[in-house]
């Protein structure tokens, strides 16, 4: 008899636990979420295009840097969250607005994360922001979060967080925001668009946003590479500005080496991606100034920031100033960031933008009628 009431009072524990463990839920890390990725357009849409760069191919690889985050932040033993992470697309190929909102439905996602890059007429438009469908929604919230988790890896103007009817976060089912990283139109913003530094971080400050969304304690995992497939940072950038003795100079044209040349926004911003390794030459000339040519050198992950100041045709005289650029300059540091003129406007996923541009107000700091050639090529830190 003693035997029997023991074993009895075994399996009345053991039936005890079971019943706890079903009636409490698991902790919010051990709980399994199914996360859609949306990179927009791809095949026979491009997205915006600018700098040489087109947004299908940086959204898609921002995505698959995303999802291997996702997968190994399950793998890790070390902390994070459970995910079951789903791309609308892992290639270039067309989908189309409906059927990544039918798709992400019929997986009974949790949580739907469309991923763009801006574009607009004016060059000078720059900066991130993000979107939800309603304000005061769940899906606000994770807006919220990525907007912010951006912001503090980019750095780049803040544009805030905005609604929009766009067909992917109205057709959803679930919470869904759609974030647009930065323009591809200014050259600026381009220039983290075409690192694939910027994009691993950029992929990272998706990981956070979520994992802070469902309240896990943000988490890197340990086992991630380098990302979703896009090139590895065996090229450079090179950006800059090129200025006169009042200010930046519009319609300027940079040219990298024999290349095609790039023609300078009111701001005088220029940017080259994905440029080779190794030595190159810079070449400006604009109209009523001396035309320059600068020899620089671009390492394997850098960034060349460039400040150029052309003298007046028939000016005498030259030398350099400081550099005051500081790493990853954007528009925040060249005279104020964008004003706010609006939401975007299109139902295909954002990628428009009626912001005014940036302001840059007259260069202080400088000498008058000297050239100013600073380089600096910061290798980065693989994300």
């Amino acid at each position: 008899m003693t035997t029997t009431r023991t074993a009895l009072s075994t399996l009345s524990a053991g039936a005890l636990a079971l019943s706890l463990a079903a009636a409490w839920p698991a902790p919010a890390s051990a709980q399994t979420r199914t996360i859609v990725i949306d990179p927009g357009h791809g095949g026979s849409d491009p997205g915006g295009t600018g700098n040489g760069l087109q947004e299908k191919n940086i959204v898609v690889d921002v995505g698959k840097r995303f999802k291997q985050l996702l997968d190994a932040d399950t793998d890790d033993p070390g902390g994070g969250g459970s995910w079951v992470a789903i791309l609308t697309r892992d290639d270039d190929t067309f989908v189309s607005l409906s059927a990544r909102a039918a798709l992400a439905n019929s997986e009974d996602a949790d949580r739907f994360m469309s991923i763009h890059s801006n574009a607009f007429s004016s060059a000078s438009a720059n900066g991130t922001e993000t979107f939800s469908f309603a304000e005061g929604s769940t899906g606000a919230s994770m807006r919220n979060l990525v907007q912010s988790e951006m912001i503090a890896a980019w750095g780049r103007t803040n544009r805030g967080n905005k609604t929009a009817n766009f067909a992917v976060l109205r057709e959803t089912a679930m919470p869904a925001e759609l974030h647009e990283l930065a323009f591809i139109t200014n050259a600026a913003d381009a220039a983290f668009l075409a690192s694939a530094t910027q994009r691993q971080k950029a992929a990272q400050a998706h990981l956070r946003a979520i994992q802070r969304h469902f309240g896990i304690t943000p988490f890197i995992p340990s086992a991630t590479g380098s990302g979703g497939g896009g090139e590895e940072e065996e090229t450079g950038a090179v950006s800059g500005r090129v200025v006169g003795q009042d200010g930046p100079i519009a319609g300027a044209e940079v040219r990298l080496d024999d290349g095609e040349p790039v023609t300078t926004p009111e701001d005088g911003r220029f940017a080259f991606a994905q440029v080779p390794v190794g030595p190159h030459t810079l070449t400006v000339s604009a109209r009523g100034y001396q035309d320059v040519s600068v020899d620089i050198d671009v390492g394997i992950g850098a960034r060349g920031e460039t400040e150029i100041e052309l003298s007046p045709s028939g000016a005498t005289g030259g030398g350099e100033g400081d550099d005051d650029t500081g790493p990853g300059a954007g528009p925040g540091d060249e005279g104020g960031p964008d004003g706010d003129g609006g939401p975007a406007a299109s139902d295909g996923g954002g990628c428009a933008s009626a912001t005014h541009g940036a302001r840059s107000g007259p260069l202080t700091g400088v000498l008058p009628l000297v050239l100013v050639l600073v380089l600096r090529l910061r290798r980065r830190r693989r994300g």
